[in-house]
């Protein structure tokens, strides 16, 4: 059973002496930095530079719009080292698609004593070309609709609370709700284990899959990006002092997850030593590749551009695979939740838009198990979920380094200079969207796309790159959609979380943080 506290909640008590304390720290390790780091600066390769304090302490989303609006798509920036700003999207095609071997890397690493700094998402070059090569196949279509049913059986339990809800006239709390399907989904299709909570109190794997990393309020949020411009700060703090204040990894989380994958893998290892049938699942996936081997008899590009490269160990070690196994707990949890909360509540928002979603419902799934052919015909649920990205993307904002000095016209992007990728800011850019705070699927009808640059709108990123569970994010919401729809109405009322007429008000300088928990309302149908 889950516990209350705040520490088991994945939240750390911050104080304003903490965050002034670790400022002041960053403040002197940056400048000790800069009087040893060799000067350079942007109009040497061809790009505007704003005169800002060499900190560069900006509110990204705010700061960032500012920035473009005074200096176009391509802007220089610099704190500790160069930092190149873009949402042109010609240029972005070059460095996420077409040169993606030299800008394989994210810039930022994450600085943990969990395992999770091993993961796919955090990897650099050789290991994520490796990691993603192992996951790929557990992603396929194939395995799409091989997990569709147990998809199916979690949003069934998720109407059943929903109509429970409608005939007591309870509101939902949204998040809370949404990340219990998802993580039931993902404990069941990815690691075997049956969770049951959806309506309920957290289950522990609800709970920690919930609260693996910390950032949970705004100045927690701050606190990690600030630790992120000092790495030497953070890697002093976390590595050689040991403070897990400042880890950003919840280590109750990592370690709760370790004590049930352990067992878990043990014995998967002990069946296939002895020749027994295992799952086909994605934690079966790491244990092949953990023994050494592989039983699906799939094979995966490398993952670089043009699939060329050379052949890369198949092979994962213990602590890799719990890494892996975090990483997917944690994105199958948290961005398909994010992404369902706000689909409902822009529904909700708008019921004209939702009415038309049910009718198409009602006309394109003629059974009560939609089928996988069904899914893909809900043209408008697809617009409905695409501009729900548009409008908040669970991850506003990506980074690339260059590996090596390239040159795109005018503009020349040096080795080791981080590429700045805003995808909150390009996907409300207004040359590509108009009116871009108005909710409107119509945006991406066929015709509508065919007139905007397909680069414009990339939600789970680009290229090789792109999120590995993406298919696995539509089909849960689509599933969920269908019978949610079928059986009842989201409202908003003067009881709701905002009420009727309001707006959420959103963080999204690193995750999606909604300052007062949406709660809604349903009625039967």
């Amino acid at each position: 059973m889950a516990t209350t506290d705040t520490a088991s909640a994945g939240l750390v008590p911050f104080d304003v002496t903490t965050v002034l304390l670790t400022a002041t720290l960053g403040l002197v390790v940056y400048f000790i930095y800069s009087l040893f780091k060799p000067t350079e600066e942007w109009e040497q390769y061809g790009v505007k530079q704003p005169q800002l304090p060499r900190l560069g302490f900006i509110d990204f989303r705010a700061g960032f719009k500012k920035l473009f609006e005074e200096y176009g798509d391509i802007v220089g920036m610099k704190s500790a080292d160069l930092q190149l700003l873009t949402r042109d999207l010609d240029l972005l095609k070059e460095i996420l698609v077409k040169d993606f071997n030299y800008f394989v890397d994210r810039s930022t690493a994450l600085v943990s004593n969990t395992s999770m700094p091993l993961s796919l998402f955090f990897a650099k070059r050789q290991n994520w070309k490796r990691f993603r090569r192992i996951m790929s196949p557990s992603f396929s279509t194939g395995k799409q609709k091989i997990v569709g049913k147990t998809v199916e059986e979690t949003a069934l339990t998720l109407t059943r609370f929903f109509e429970e809800c409608a005939r007591k006239d309870q509101l939902i709390p949204i998040k809370e709700t949404t990340g219990q399907y998802t993580s039931q989904i993902i404990a069941k299709t990815a690691f075997g284990f049956n969770t049951n909570c959806i309506g309920k109190e957290d289950d522990q794997f609800t709970h920690y899959s919930k609260n693996i990393f910390k950032i949970r309020s705004k100045i927690s949020m701050y606190l990690v990006l600030l630790l992120i411009r000092f790495p030497i700060l953070q890697q002093f703090l976390v590595k050689t002092l040991k403070l897990e204040y400042f880890d950003p990894v919840y280590q109750d989380a990592d370690q709760y997850f370790r004590s049930v994958l352990r067992p878990s893998v043990k014995h998967r290892e002990q069946l296939q030593r002895e020749g027994k049938k295992n799952p086909t699942d994605f934690l079966q996936q790491l244990v092949n590749a953990k023994i050494g081997s592989r039983t699906d008899g799939e094979r995966t590009s490398t993952g670089l551009a043009n699939g060329h490269g050379p052949e890369v160990s198949q092979s994962l070690t213990e602590e890799e695979l719990v890494a892996q196994s975090l990483l997917i707990i944690f994105a199958g949890f948290e961005t398909t939740a994010t992404t369902l909360q706000m689909a409902l509540y822009l529904l909700a928002r708008h019921p004209d838009i939702q009415d038309k979603l049910y009718e198409e419902i009602q006309t394109v799934v003629t059974s009560q198990s939609p089928s996988h052919e069904e899914l893909g015909q809900l043209i408008y649920m697809e617009q409905v979920i695409n501009e729900t990205l548009r409008l908040y993307p669970p991850v506003p904002l990506i980074n690339r380094k260059a590996s090596e000095t390239r040159t795109y016209g005018s503009v020349t992007i040096p080795k080791g200079a981080e590429v700045v990728v805003p995808l909150g800011l390009i996907l409300k850019d207004p040359k590509h969207f108009p009116d871009p705070e108005k909710f409107d699927p119509d945006r991406f009808t066929e015709e509508n796309k065919a007139k905007r640059n397909p680069m414009a709108f990339m939600p789970f990123g680009q290229g090789p790159r792109l999120c590995i569970g993406m298919r696995l994010a539509y089909l849960e919401v689509k599933m969920a959609l269908v019978h949610l729809l079928r059986k009842v109405k989201v409202e908003m009322n003067e009881r709701t979380e905002p009420k009727k007429g309001e707006d959420v008000v959103v963080s999204s300088q690193g995750l999606i943080v909604i300052d007062k928990p949406i709660k809604l309302a349903c009625k039967l149908r």
